[in-house]
């Protein structure tokens, strides 16, 4: 059944293209720019989420969701807002408002939070209804995750007990960075939506800070002025420059136990601060430094128990390899729930401390492109398999299928042949340049030159009924790439040069 969304907001372009892709999402959409008839419609329809402008004339967009939930107190609800709304963040916050999103937004971002909330609106009826059904059993640890994708970039496993914390998660992507939040406080806390407001705020400093530091200690003033109740809260936030897979860190919490495991199978314990958030408002908050490369994961265990254990030696971080090492290409979810059984084995702890939550995440999904490198190739060439391996052992790093890395590099080889065939003449000086990265779940690979290069026009492609070793002046290996990868396309011109361009939809590392 589809689920039903009332859109508001006064922004004409904004309303029609939000409107147009959930309707293409198969989502039933209906629009006004009125809040007041915004009112009147939910009143007559029972709709599953409202997606409101802040500022509205009238009613602003918290007034009408608060009118809203009057009628139908299960609707689910998203504020779209401008940087520096932090009144209305803290009133949304006791109205009930499910998620914000800031201005400008990219539509699949929306998309993305309105699949979580939705998400988050069917387990809150699911749990409630277990309750109820369980009556006076005792509660039993449940699975909380971010985004129901296969190519989820975080899963949470969390226990429902009434001494966990509660935790959450949020990214955050910029043209040159990623970001993402870990976050954690006691239940006593006592405020509703309170993880909801910690996110807001993250995204409005996540545009302008570029140190972790800075964001975590702009998020703790902005609550100790803002939040009445004082209470401890733990935040891990790291952020990526793409340009080089350099990572800052800062972790604030005694509570978290923070590590990176990588491709190699190594765990890194990541240095955290012990003070907690949300006590005083002008803290330092400390920064770290270090390399990311692809496919590494971050794990965060959230145990004040655990976290002591593993800083006064009593459980060693070869233990927590040891729950993953076989699991290497894993992904987050898979990752979670091996530590997590990990941990319930450490019988050197008590029942309640191995009560914890275990998140896994990573800042690769596929809307990023968290590598790209290059190769090249002089001629004339000594060793061309001294190259070839170096391109293996870059994919093999990358890409977990290992027939498609097969194809790949059967198909990169026939184009870089290609090349060291008709493009110089022989002993003549030039260069052949391998260009690979990652294009959401694809794999991009540019094989180019500056040789002689060849009219396209009176190009003919292959005879595809069968592979007779294809003659010199139509070049090798075309119909292997064309049989081999997704896409292929050559590019070329008389003394310009050829590309060679190839796709493939591959399972990445990370993933």
């Amino acid at each position: 059944m589809k689920k039903k969304i009332l859109l508001v907001d006064d922004e004409e372009t904004l309303r029609w293209a939000l409107q147009n892709t959930l309707l293409d999402d198969g989502y039933d959409v209906e629009e006004t720019n009125d809040s007041i008839e915004a009112l009147e419609l939910a009143k007559k329809r029972k709709y599953d989420l409202v997606i409101s402008d802040l500022t509205m004339p009238f009613m602003n967009g918290v007034q009408l969701i608060a009118e809203i939930k009057k009628a139908n107190p299960s609707i689910r609800a998203i504020i779209m807002t401008g940087y520096g709304s932090t009144e209305a963040v803290i009133e949304a916050m006791h109205t009930g408002v499910s998620d914000f999103i800031t201005k400008p937004f990219k539509l699949e971002h929306m998309k993305k939070v309105i699949r979580k909330v939705l998400s988050e609106g069917e387990n809150t009826g699911t749990n409630a209804h277990s309750e109820k059904k369980r009556g006076n059993e005792e509660p039993r640890p449940c699975e909380v995750y971010t985004d129901k994708h296969k190519d989820s970039s975080c899963y949470i496993v969390q226990d429902e007990t009434e001494k966990a914390n509660l935790t959450f998660y949020d990214a955050v992507e910029t043209d040159d960075r990623q970001l993402a939040l870990f976050g954690s406080f006691s239940r006593e806390a006592g405020l509703e939506n309170l993880d909801t407001v910690i996110k807001t705020v993250f995204r409005y400093e996540a545009k302008t800070c570029r140190s972790p530091a800075s964001l975590i200690k702009n998020m703790n003033t902005f609550l100790c002025e803002n939040i009445k109740n004082r209470f401890p809260l733990m935040l891990f936030c790291v952020i990526l420059e793409k340009q080089g897979q350099k990572l800052s860190y800062s972790i604030c919490g005694e509570g978290l136990a923070c590590f990176v495991f990588s491709q190699e199978k190594e765990m890194t314990q990541l240095q955290s601060y012990p003070l907690f958030l949300n006590m005083f408002p002008d803290i330092s908050v400390p920064e770290q430094t270090l390399p990311m490369p692809a496919g590494n994961r971050f794990i965060v265990i959230d145990s004040n128990a655990v976290a002591t254990s593993i800083r006064k030696g009593i459980i060693q971080k070869d233990r927590l390899r040891d729950a993953l090492v076989r699991d290497v290409a894993g992904d987050c979810e898979h990752v979670a729930k091996k530590m997590k059984e990990g941990i319930v084995g450490w019988h050197e702890l008590t029942a309640d401390a191995r009560n914890c939550s275990v998140a896994a995440f990573t800042l690769e999904n596929g809307r990023c492109m968290p590598w790209k490198e290059e190769i090249s190739i002089s001629m004339p060439i000594d060793d061309y398999d001294e190259v070839l391996q170096l391109f293996e052992e870059k994919l093999s790093k990358i890409v977990g299928d290992e027939c498609k890395r097969h194809d790949i590099i059967t198909s990169v080889n026939e184009a870089v042949l290609n090349a060291l065939f008709f493009a110089y003449k022989e002993g003549e000086k030039g260069e052949i340049v391998l260009k690979f990265s990652r294009l959401g779940e694809d794999i991009i690979i540019v094989v180019s030159d500056r040789g002689c290069g060849f009219d396209t026009q009176n190009y003919e492609e292959p005879d595809t009924t069968f592979y007779k070793g294809i003659a010199r002046k139509d070049g090798r290996g075309i119909f292997v790439m064309k049989q081999l990868m997704d896409r292929v396309m050559i590019q070329s011109g008389r003394g310009t040069g050829t590309s060679v361009f190839l796709a493939k939809r591959v399972n990445f590392y990370g993933n």
